[in-house]
This record gives structure tokens, C-alpha cells and sequence, in this order.
């Protein structure tokens, strides 16, 4: 098949919404997974936070708690954990990561609403996903295999990707509470987003070629 002008421009559009719609999904399950608190009593114990910081595991799930709220809510506007003494460095980089998940927060509204604006228009709104699911596989593929390779490597070009200073790297002396956040949870963090990404891509897919199926009356 001849490969026209019409067609470069259809897939451009149709991989630029898709990109847009994997944005969304990638704010979304962000958002999903920095709510499953009841992953941190897991590497507590696992990794022994309670002997690294000198507090007892409940202690830690609480201060953790406050972080997420603070995370979660653009009304809490400082940071306190009772337990951790900060540095402004260390304030300033939690602020950060804060506002980062703000605007995951306004991504995932405006992408609901579009949602259900185009709801209506089915099989448009799958093709999107599927591309979406497409670039999702393609993306998050490669940054699986890297993360399993050399998670180190992938933890320190992610932060410099997102931020513009080395605020990020906590002394544990002023910044305790880098020693209840081992980079573990991270990891187990990113692979459950992947996760969930990969989960809703295999979905669409499955969907997609069955509706195209019938549509084609094969």
C-alpha cells in the first residue's frame, strides 16, 4: 500500500492523541499508587526501617501518612513530620515532588473530563487507547529494562529529568527521613505503575482487535 500524505497525518494525529492519552494514564496510576500506603508497612519491616531510623514501624506508617497528605493536598502547604528534623534543601525538594503530583492532579481532571466529553464516540476514543497502549508497551518497555539492569542508573537520570538542582540527594545527618525512604520503595512504586500502565494497555488491545474484528464482520 502507497503510503500518502493523508495517512502520515492520520497517524500523527492518531500518536499525538495517543501520546496525550498516556499522559493521563500515566497521571492516574501515578496517583493510584502513591495512595497504597499499605505498601510502606511492607518494606518497613522488610528492610528494617525501625532499626536504620531508631523508630518503631507504627511510627514510621504515621509520618509517612503526613507525606502523602501533604503530597495529595494543595492546601497543606509545609511539610511537618514530628519525627524528622529537615533541611531547607530537603523541604525545598519534597515541595517540588509536591507540586509535580499537583499537576499529575490537574492532568488527571482535564483527561477525565475529555473522557467523558468523548465518550460517545467509541471506537475514535479506543483507537486513541490503543495507541496509547502502544507507546505505553514501547516506552515503558525499554524503562523496565533499564530499571531492572541497573535501577541506580534509572533512579538518578529520572531525577535529573525532573529536577534542576541535587536537592534531591539527602544527607541522612540533616535529612533523616531519606533513612525511612530506601530506594526499594521506589522501585516497587515505579514497577507497580508500570505495571498498571501494562495492565491497561492489554486491556485496550484485547478490546480494540475484538471490536475491529466485528466491525469488519470477520
Amino acid at each position: 500500500m502507497k503510503i500518502t500524505k493523508t495517512h502520515l497525518k492520520n497517524f500523527a494525529r492518531l500518536y499525538g492523541v495517543g501520546l496525550l492519552v498516556l499522559v493521563g494514564l500515566v497521571a492516574i496510576t501515578t496517583i493510584i499508587t502513591l495512595n497504597l500506603t499499605f505498601i510502606y508497612p511492607w518494606i518497613s519491616r522488610t528492610f528494617n526501617l525501625d532499626i536504620r531510623t531508631g523508630l518503631s514501624h507504627e511510627t514510621l506508617l504515621d509520618n509517612y501518612r503526613i507525606l502523602i497528605r501533604y503530597n495529595n493536598w494543595p492546601w497543606i502547604t509545609t511539610l511537618y513530620m514530628p519525627d524528622f528534623p529537615m533541611s531547607d534543601t530537603g523541604e525545598f525538594h519534597f515541595w517540588e515532588v509536591k507540586i509535580i503530583f499537583q499537576i499529575f492532579q490537574v492532568i488527571a481532571i482535564i483527561f477525565s473530563g475529555w473522557l467523558i466529553l468523548s465518550w460517545r464516540k467509541k471506537w475514535q476514543l479506543l483507537k486513541y487507547f490503543n495507541a496509547a497502549g502502544n507507546l505505553a508497551i514501547l516506552i515503558f518497555g525499554v524503562f523496565t529494562a533499564i530499571m531492572l539492569i541497573d535501577f541506580d542508573f534509572f533512579f538518578y537520570w529520572f531525577h535529573r529529568a525532573f529536577f534542576n538542582n541535587d536537592y534531591w540527594i539527602f544527607n541522612w545527618r540533616t535529612d533523616p527521613v531519606i533513612l525511612a525512604l530506601p530506594a526499594e520503595l521506589f522501585m516497587i512504586k515505579g514497577f507497580i505503575i508500570i505495571g498498571l500502565l501494562f495492565l491497561v494497555a492489554t486491556v485496550v488491545k484485547i478490546k480494540y482487535h475484538l471490536d475491529k474484528k466485528r466491525r469488519s464482520g470477520a
